[in-house]
């Protein structure tokens, strides 16, 4: 597995609604990464996949491990918005 410098936790259970939230955050704050096609596990599962030169950021809505979050090499808190933006 692919090792990431940031991770976050976004949302402490699965929500479709958060990770979509969390995508539409990702895409204003980082306009020249470019969105991957939505990837879906057998188990439900969904996970966006952003690039730009040689980093990356992964959102997940993870039914495996019950909770919505993101994994990067860049710094996805530089905003309180992102940080406050999901609590429960």
């Amino acid at each position: 597995m692919r090792k990431y410098e940031f991770d976050y936790n976004i949302y402490p259970d699965n929500s479709p609604q958060k990770f979509k939230e969390a995508c539409m955050y990702i895409e204003k704050a980082y306009p020249d990464f470019s969105k991957e096609k939505l990837l879906i596990d057998v188990d439900g599962s969904t996970i966006q996949i952003y690039n730009s030169s040689n980093k990356e950021i992964a959102v997940y809505d993870d039914y495996d491990v019950g909770a919505v979050y993101a994994l990067s090499d860049v710094p996805l808190n530089d905003t309180i918005l992102f940080k406050q933006r999901w609590k429960k």
